[in-house]
């Protein structure tokens, strides 16, 4: 029997900080009667965070999480370029799975404060469709 050394990279507080959030944000969504159904999907344009659906449509949700509003509220954190990245990914993931005739739509969940006093803001849809 060897004994193998595996090296794991600790996680950084932002990294252990946005995992919690994504937990707390598929909580939410999960009361909320949508079914997570993918979570961190990548692709060549960057990550989904979570990939929920509700009555047939699916929800492309990206979670922002800040403990304190120092730098702005964590709906403030999301950088319009990122918006038209996450489009892309949108269109992957529904060119893949065969959705493109589904309604979609592009999310954002913000989680703000400290637990157990969070405030949950969760936008269905930034982009109107």
């Amino acid at each position: 029997h060897t004994k193998t050394d595996l090296k794991v990279k600790p996680l950084s507080s932002k990294q252990a900080l946005g995992g919690r959030g994504e937990e707390m944000a598929c909580e939410y969504l999960k009361n909320k009667g949508f079914a997570v159904v993918e979570r961190n999907f990548r692709t060549r344009h960057g990550e989904i965070d979570l990939i929920a659906k509700k009555k047939g449509e699916y929800y492309f949700v990206e979670v922002k999480r800040r403990q304190s509003d120092d730098f702005g509220s964590a709906l403030e954190a999301l950088p319009f370029y990122r918006l038209a990245r996450l489009k892309k990914m949108v269109e992957v993931y529904a060119t893949r799975y065969h959705l493109l005739s589904a309604p979609l739509h592009l999310s954002l969940l913000g989680i703000d404060g400290l637990e157990p006093h969070c405030k949950i803001t969760f936008l269905e849809d930034l982009t109107g469709g």
